[in-house]
């Protein structure tokens, strides 16, 4: 029995592994205590004047190139984005914008006891709309690739 034990362990871990990666991924507009209430601070001195949104990304999470397309686009349409590099340096962060493109007003980094714990965020990316009055309105959970969800954000912030 002995002799058979690794394999069973193994076993039970590619089992395992296997589940979860057939589980579907949450994504989605979701609740949040912040819903209605004031922007945290970012630590940003100059935040947009009209609508916006924030959004938390890394270099390292493929969610995030999924939805850069989408975010590129809302800066060419006029919508600011103030990205929170979560988890991530200034150096990765700044090859993978030259990359891809840069669709950030600004940036800052969290190492993941900032923004990120005072906005609640679950991973990344996750995004928010903020009015012109700084009152969060909408959260994302997930890549921004819906449709319906991209319109709902630009119907929210368009200038």
């Amino acid at each position: 029995m002995r002799r058979y034990l690794p394999l069973l362990i193994f076993t039970m871990l590619a089992l395992m592994l296997a589940y979860r990666l057939t589980m579907p991924r949450v994504t989605g507009t979701i609740d949040s205590p912040l819903i209605g209430k004031t922007l945290p601070d970012l630590g940003i001195a100059e935040l947009p004047k009209g609508p916006f949104i924030v959004n938390f990304f890394a270099s390292w999470c493929a969610p995030c190139t999924i939805e850069h397309p989408t975010l590129i686009q809302f800066k060419k349409d006029g919508i600011p984005i103030i990205g929170i590099a979560f988890n991530d340096t200034p150096e990765n962060i700044t090859a993978w914008l030259k990359k891809r493109g840069n669709p950030y007003k600004t940036v800052i980094y969290d190492a993941g006891d900032g923004p990120s714990v005072d906005m609640g965020i679950t991973g990344v990316p996750e995004s928010f709309v903020v009015d012109a009055e700084r009152i969060v309105r909408k959260r994302f959970q997930g890549p921004l690739e819906d449709p319906s969800v991209i319109a709902e954000f630009e119907a929210a912030v368009k200038p």
